[in-house]
């Protein structure tokens, strides 16, 4: 019994925890716009990675109060990721508008839970139709 606990622990210490990553996909026909401050670029520690690259190719406009970003149908972006489960104690933005249209969607950490919904393997995604 001790072997086994001297051959678990390491691998058990070494293990990764949890995490998600909360994606924005346009499921709709037509192109659609999002805000935000501050840069979703700014969250993501590994600069030149193919998250990052991503991000910045659908960057259409930058100022020191917003931060835009265009996703045509069927394209998504990563928003942000952490350790764990989603909560709103742990919201990395002051505002985040998408706009499609003539409307547009608020996310805040009040109203972030209400609209993810869980994909797999970690991620969870705000899906505009």
């Amino acid at each position: 019994m001790k072997k086994i606990v001297m051959i678990l622990l390491p691998s058990l210490l070494a293990s990764c925890d949890p995490g998600y990553a909360i994606i924005i996909a346009n499921r709709s026909a037509n192109n659609i716009y999002l805000e935000t401050d501050p840069p979703i670029e700014s969250r993501f520690s590994m600069i030149k990675d193919s998250t990052y690259n991503s991000i910045i190719s659908k960057k259409v406009l930058s100022s020191d109060v917003t931060n835009r970003y265009q996703l045509e149908s069927d394209q998504k972006i990563r928003l942000f990721g952490n350790v764990g489960f989603p909560s709103q104690n742990f919201f990395p933005y002051k505002k985040i508008k998408i706009i499609k249209g003539s409307d547009t969607l608020k996310i805040d950490k009040n109203n972030l839970m209400q609209k993810i919904s869980k994909g797999k393997k970690g991620f969870y995604y705000i899906n505009i139709e």
